[in-house]
């Protein structure tokens, strides 16, 4: 697995290289660990709010690894939710598409955020400690998800808040 890992990050190294990538600081992968102070109190309000569905997530990430270890058939994917500092006092969510899993270290590609214009635009080579996972997705070709435990949890929560009482 360790091939596909360093073509894809020739390919988009090789992206990266161009000028509307030149401004674009690399983002940085949040863990509890190293959260900077600003980012705790955010970080601290969103464990709390999200403490259910993500210790689901992360209860069932050790037998979502092992599907990906051995191989996913040909047009499933693995993505992973992690949170990046947006700015001094903030983060963001987002997802990482799993390119390769080796101990306890993830190589992936962040993917770009649709509703945020400071994210990049391109897929962007990244490298995290398995601790930085808030949450998982195994992407069938056929459409079908597993996992998805945060994100299913938030888009009830919005459902919900958009109901209207008598």
């Amino acid at each position: 697995m360790k091939a596909p890992f360093s073509v894809a990050l020739l390919l988009v190294g090789g992206m990266l290289g161009q000028p509307h990538f030149a401004a674009a600081q690399a983002p940085v992968v949040l863990t509890a660990a190293t959260a900077p102070a600003g980012v705790r109190p955010a970080l601290a309000r969103e464990e709390t709010a999200l403490a259910d569905p993500v210790r689901e997530a992360l209860r069932t990430l050790p037998q979502a690894k092992k599907k990906f270890l051995a191989g996913l058939p040909n047009g499933d994917q693995f993505l992973l939710s992690v949170r990046v500092i947006a700015t001094d006092t903030s983060f963001r969510q987002v997802s990482a598409r799993v390119l390769g899993w080796h101990g306890t270290t993830v190589q992936a590609l962040l993917l770009p955020g649709a509703a945020d214009s400071a994210a990049p635009t391109e897929p962007t080579p990244v490298s995290f400690p398995e601790t930085a996972v808030v949450d998982w997705l195994l992407l069938r070709a056929s459409g079908r998800e597993e996992g998805n435990y945060v994100g299913r949890y938030t888009d009830t929560a919005r459902q919900m808040e958009g109901l209207r009482l008598r």
